[in-house]
């Protein structure tokens, strides 16, 4: 009975803050600023290899900031432009979020996936679809 009580009172401020956020990045990105999307990419030069990182999306911007030390020499490739939008299979599950959405993107190199959670893919397709467009 104690660690539920002990869970409870982790996850609620938890969860207070995620959505905080997920709000501001909301309001910053109506406002036409360019907001930080956490998300994760899967780049055709980097076979099988899940990187961390942020989506730059603005009126004008689209582009690939890392996390790691691994994504640092990648970034988007030209003539970006979705093809899909899915959930992850049970194999890809293992290793990302299962509630995540994943975005496929055709290029000139290849396939790209971007994967987002449910609440921040809009701001990833608008950006991908003003790309598209110019």
């Amino acid at each position: 009975m104690i660690e539920l009580v002990v869970v409870l009172v982790a996850v609620g401020p938890m969860a207070w803050l995620l959505r905080r956020k997920v709000k501001q990045r909301a309001d910053r990105a109506a406002r036409g600023e360019v907001i930080k999307v956490p998300c994760l990419l899967r780049h055709p030069s980097l076979e099988g290899r899940w990187l961390r990182g942020r989506m730059l999306v603005g009126p004008s911007t689209l582009a690939w900031e890392p996390r790691t030390r691994a994504g640092a020499g990648v970034s988007l490739p030209a003539g970006l432009r979705q093809v899909g939008e899915r959930s992850p299979t049970r194999r890809e599950a293992m290793r990302i979020n299962g509630r995540s959405r994943i975005v496929e993107c055709d290029s000139c190199e290849g396939t790209v996936l971007v994967v987002v959670m449910p609440n921040e893919v809009g701001h990833v397709l608008t950006a991908l679809s003003r790309n598209a467009a110019e």
